[in-house]
C-alpha cells in the first residue's frame, strides 16, 4: 500500500476556481449556483446568480464545455471570465494560486 500511496501523491491536485454551476434553459452560458469563500472565484468578484458566458476567450454554452475547458487549460493560472450579471456584461480575472515547492537544505 505504501507504494500506492506515493504514486497518488505525486500528482498534486490542481486547485479550483471555487464555484458550483449549473446549466441555463437556454444553453447560452451557465449559471453559478454557489462561490466558494476565499476561492479564487470569490476573490475576482465572481457571485451567485451571475451567467458565465465565456472562458478563455470562448463561449460556454453548458457545464460540460465549461469543464471541458478548464481542464484543457489546467496549466494555466490565470483566467479570464465573461458573465452577465443583471443584464450587464461583466469581465473576470481570476487567478489561482501557484503551489510553490519548498525544500529544506
Amino acid at each position: 500500500m505504501g507504494d500506492m500511496d506515493f504514486q497518488f501523491n505525486s500528482f498534486p491536485r490542481r486547485q479550483k476556481l471555487g464555484l458550483k454551476i449549473q446549466d441555463t434553459e437556454d444553453n447560452n452560458g451557465v449559471k453559478i449556483l454557489e462561490v466558494a469563500d476565499s476561492s479564487a472565484a470569490f476573490t475576482a468578484g465572481l457571485k451567485k446568480d451571475d451567467i458565465i458566458t465565456e472562458i478563455a476567450g470562448k463561449k460556454v454554452n453548458n457545464t460540460d464545455e465549461a469543464r471541458e475547458m478548464l481542464q484543457d487549460n489546467e496549466e494555466k493560472y490565470k483566467y479570464n471570465i465573461k458573465a452577465k450579471r443583471n443584464g450587464s456584461d461583466m469581465s473576470f480575472d481570476i487567478k489561482i494560486p501557484k503551489k510553490l515547492k519548498t525544500a529544506n537544505l
